[in-house]
């Protein structure tokens, strides 16, 4: 759990930070900007994101349309996630199998935080359990996936909705203050 301060640029630069520390480790990094469907500007995101197009090109960054996982999450329609897990699975497959890249993953889910940040927190609750039981999953069959989940700190520190950072921050390995910068 990746705790982010409170704007756009904020989030922008956490989640940034760990997509570019992936792709500089050699991991498929998969990537569903945290922005909301109202706010989501791809340029922006691109620019946060070192050599974005060379790395969307060779195919080590996998950046996805959030407004539909976001709205399909708000649905409780996990079927698109349940494509998702399937294609990463394939990717970590054909990865080992060229022998030529890392066959590591990142993750970077900003649907979560989308959630979280419209106060949408049941939703947000059932996503990241579905996330836990995959990389449950994904960590008994051997596989190197690191899921990384920001959430805006802001909206959780609030007193109405403290309890609900308690369990979120309960399904997360680790959890961390994303540093400006």
């Amino acid at each position: 759990m990746l705790l982010y301060s409170n704007d756009d640029e904020d989030e922008d630069k956490a989640a940034a930070k760990y997509v570019n520390e992936g792709l500089r480790r050699g991991y498929l990094t998969v990537y569903l900007p945290i922005n909301t469907p109202d706010t989501s500007d791809l340029s922006k995101i691109m620019s946060e994101i070192v050599d974005y197009k060379e790395n969307v090109n060779r195919g080590n960054l996998l950046t996805l349309d959030i407004r539909s996982f976001y709205n399909f999450a708000l649905a409780g329609n996990m079927q698109p996630f349940d494509e998702l897990k399937t294609m990463v699975e394939e990717a970590i497959k054909e990865r080992i199998a060229s022998k030529k890249s890392n066959d590591e993953i990142i993750l970077v889910m900003g649907v979560v935080g989308g959630l979280a940040e419209n106060q949408k927190f049941d939703e947000c609750l059932n996503l990241e359990r579905w996330w836990q039981k995959t990389h449950s999953e994904w960590l008994q069959n051997d596989l190197k996936v690191t899921i990384i989940c920001p959430h805006p700190n802001p909206i959780l520190d609030k007193n109405q909705f403290i309890h609900y950072k308690q369990t979120i921050s309960s399904l997360h390995d680790i959890t961390l203050d994303a540093i400006p910068g």
